[in-house]
């Protein structure tokens, strides 16, 4: 698994009644055909988005971002103070951090161009805490010093951040993605497609009717409100139960919404309402 330099992210705002074509929610690309994460509501408020798969998938699976494209936690990332940070020519003399500017100079090991597009940095401790910002791009460690990377972000900053900020990074949910693995996790829809190694870019649903693979290790009863299977990648279970390996440990997983027509088998499509969006 791995980014795909293809991929690209839109901060537009979208959606204007009765405008626009039908699209095929059914089709995989081998390039991205939209902005990751854009989303299309059916007249009848079912919502895609659209994706990229890192790992060859089977539709009607649950997928989420995996732990290959994780961000940086508090902590991870120190901001490196404006007075400190490499001269960004097209912005001088507004240097890294400072009001205005678009760009944020952190020392973090080990990470890949463009890790973050698509994502979101927020300031979590210290001067400028509680603003957040959209990810443009970064830089890899090692530009534009040898232990620094460098961050976009699409608007200027707020208020200065320097070395007394703290910041957490959460990258796209719509990139990388893969089958829900059985611990706690993240979910960001279900594959309306199976994927390939070479057709990586499809639609994930995140509202509405749907048919997913069912994890029945406990009966499954319309009505059960769902979670990722602790048992089956890729599957849902009921989080009614006091087994401490589906139900209460389910409870470290988000609940994505409730059983519609259970399938009764673990190796079927079971009908589920999705509210993840």
């Amino acid at each position: 698994m791995a980014l795909d330099p293809a991929s690209y992210y839109s901060n537009s705002i979208q959606g204007i009644p009765g405008a626009g074509v039908d699209v095929d929610i059914t089709a995989t690309h081998a390039t991205p055909k939209y902005a990751l994460g854009y989303a299309i509501v059916r007249a009848d408020g079912s919502r895609y988005r659209y994706a990229n798969i890192g790992t060859a998938t089977n539709a009607g699976r649950l997928v989420g971002p995996t732990t290959a494209s994780g961000g940086a936690t508090y902590g991870a990332a120190v901001v490196v103070a404006p007075a400190l940070a490499v001269v960004v020519p097209a912005e001088y003399p507004i240097l890294a951090g400072q009001v205005g500017s678009h760009y944020i100079e952190v020392t973090i090991a080990g990470m890949a161009a463009n890790k973050y597009e698509g994502g979101y940095l927020a300031t979590t401790r210290g001067t400028a805490l509680g603003e957040t910002y959209r990810i443009v791009g970064n830089t890899a460690t090692g530009n534009p010093t040898s232990t620094t990377l460098r961050i976009q972000i699409s608007e200027g900053l707020k208020v200065e951040i320097g070395a007394t900020t703290g910041i957490i990074i959460v990258p796209s949910m719509y990139t990388d993605m893969a089958a829900t693995a059985t611990t706690s996790t993240q979910v960001a829809g279900v594959l309306m497609s199976t994927t390939t190694s070479t057709l990586l870019y499809a639609w994930v649903q995140t509202r509405g009717l749907c048919g997913c693979a069912e994890d029945n290790s406990l009966a499954i009863t319309a009505g059960h409100q769902i979670t990722p299977s602790r048992v089956t990648a890729g599957s849902y279970a009921s989080i009614v139960s006091a087994s401490t390996t589906v139900g209460t440990a389910a409870l470290a997983s988000p609940i994505i919404g409730y059983s519609s027509t259970p399938a009764g088998s673990s190796s079927r499509l079971g009908m589920i309402f999705l509210q993840l969006d």
